[in-house]
């Protein structure tokens, strides 16, 4: 399987459980302290993964190269992309009166591209295939 689909199943499964963490959002269930918790940061989380991964998704696709220091160099590009979009975007609301500025977002987010960074280094061959 060429890198670019891996990379592209890994977004696609993060966009998923971004997508089906609204849907329990939509649906006002409770799972007690800990589950609304959960609920509250798991959009940045799976947002962070997702914005990674399609990315550099795209990016290698673009730029066929399986030499890990080259695709490393790029994921971390696009995490980076991620977490200053994500974070950016939280404090931003910051200035708006309607929107919450959350510590926990943050974190959240932070989570979540560490994460990535596991879920790249578990995905990607130290060798071209």
């Amino acid at each position: 399987m060429r890198l670019s689909t891996r990379y592209g199943l890994v977004g696609i499964a993060a966009l998923a459980l971004l997508s089906s963490v609204h849907w329990v959002r939509d649906h006002h269930w409770h799972f007690g302290p800990v589950g609304t918790y959960l609920r509250g940061v798991a959009p940045n989380f799976a947002a962070a993964i997702s914005i990674s991964f399609v990315l550099l998704s795209v990016w290698t696709d673009r730029q066929r190269g399986d030499d890990f220091v080259a695709l490393r160099l790029r994921f971390l590009v696009c995490a980076a992309i991620s977490g200053a979009g994500l974070c950016g975007w939280e404090f931003v609301q910051m200035l708006n009166n309607r929107l919450v500025f959350d510590t926990q977002d943050l974190v959240a987010t932070l989570v979540g591209i560490a994460v990535s960074a596991g879920l790249f280094h578990a995905i990607t061959p130290r060798r071209p295939d």
